[in-house]
Order: structure tokens, then sequence, then C-alpha cells
């Protein structure tokens, strides 16, 4: 029954999908198999050489690509993004948001402490270079100005390195820090942790609000599916929050 209920995630994305339209390494799930590229890329995460095996070494970009062309639904899609009985466990509204110290692409930690006396827009995400990231983030970039004309720093967060991050950031002339949690702690401090079975822990698509004393506001759990229009949800919400 545990074993069950750890691979149910993604036997139900793939029996809502098919595995057909991908092609890469099966990985056996007990007596049911699965062909591992559809299984990581409709939860919404990316593999790579730190959290699977040389057999399982996919490239990212090639993977995600692959997801988007057939269609695939994701998590967000269909209307949840970690199951309840997965997932860590949301933070407490109105709480202190949980305290985190992070390497950045900016060459040094940068901690919540640093954001303290501004709105933090804290947004975690599954991996650098997928489509669905790529379309956030620059989606966060368009509105960075005015994100900022509110009061407010955008962080992003996932299990990627450092190295990657910067290169993410270059390509796509991102102005706001990437934060890498590597091995997923602070993913699951805010109930942001997908794991998969076999292959690793990543930071699921939501979006935190702290305001500027430390204190959690708002969590948007379901961000897969409104990508375009994610960010000018957050500034609907920050004007909103700073205005009660």
């Amino acid at each position: 029954i545990a074993m069950l209920r750890s691979i149910l995630p993604a036997v139900l994305l793939i029996a809502a999908t098919g595995v057909s339209a991908f092609q890469g390494p099966a990985l056996s799930l007990g007596k049911v198999g699965c062909n591992a590229r559809s299984a990581c890329a409709m939860s919404g995460v990316r593999m790579d050489s730190e959290d699977a095996s040389n057999a399982m070494d996919l490239s990212r970009r090639s993977f995600f690509k692959g997801a988007a062309g057939a269609g695939a639904l994701t998590i967000g899609s269909l209307g949840f993004e970690v199951p309840q009985s997965f997932a860590e466990g949301l933070p407490a509204v109105n709480s202190p948001a949980p305290s985190f110290s992070l390497p950045s692409n900016r060459g040094k930690d940068i901690s919540l402490k640093d954001l303290a006396g501004k709105w933090a827009v804290v947004y975690f995400y599954p991996g650098d270079f997928t489509s669905g990231c790529t379309i956030e983030a620059q989606n966060f970039e368009k509105n960075a100005d005015a994100i900022r004309g509110l009061g407010a720093e955008i962080v992003g967060v996932s299990v990627d390195g450092v190295e990657k991050h910067l290169d993410f950031t270059k390509q796509y002339g991102l102005s706001f820090p990437l934060l890498s949690d590597t091995g997923g702690k602070v993913s699951s401090d805010y109930g942001s942790a997908l794991k998969i079975p076999f292959v690793g822990t990543f930071s699921n698509r939501q979006t935190y609000l702290v305001d500027p004393k430390g204190n959690l506001r708002w969590v948007f759990t379901d961000v897969q599916s409104r990508l375009n229009k994610h960010a000018e949800e957050v500034i609907a919400k920050l004007k909103e929050l700073s205005a009660a």
C-alpha cells in the first residue's frame, strides 16, 4: 500500500495522458511499468544527472520540449498541484514565513531577513530552461518594474545549482535573483516539495507573498494553468493586501 501511494501521482497522470508520445528509458515501479520521462514531464518537474542514474541522464530541455509537443496534461492543468497526501503541508498564512538562507546567482547567500522591510514574492518552480518555467520567469521579468513599484522584490527558488541559475538568468535577461535549494529542504518547509519516487525532490510551482514584517500573507497553488497571467495576478493581490 505504501508503495502504491508513493507512485500514485505519476500513475494517475500517465493514465490521463498516455505514454506513447514519449520516448525514453523505462523505469519499473514494482509491477507497474511506466516511462520515467513521461512521469516526470507530466508532473512538471525536471530530471538531471544529480537526481537520476546514468541510465536516465536526459536533457531537461528536450525532455520538456517533448512533453509540450505532445500536449501533455500537467498537475496544474488537472486542477491540483501536489495531492495533500504527498505534500509536506503549507505553512500557516498570517504567521511568520519559514526562514531560509540559500546560495544565489548573485554570488552570495540570500535570506528571508535580507528581504525584510519590503514585500517578497517568493516563487518556487521545477527547473531552469523548461518551457513552463521559462514562460513564468519571462512573465515575472516583464512585470518586474510594476512589482517593485509596489515595494516588493521577486525571488525565484528551485533545486537547480547556482551555475544553472546563472546560465538561465543570462539567457533570458532576468533582473531578479534565483536561489538554489539543492535537496529541497526549503521547498519542503514551504509545502512546495514534489517528491518523485526513485528520482528525487523538486520544487512544485507555487508562489508565496511575504509582507514587510516577514509574515506569510498569501499562497498561489494553482500556478501551472495560469502561467501567462500569473504575474498580473500577483500584482493585483499585492495591491489588495497592501490596502487592507
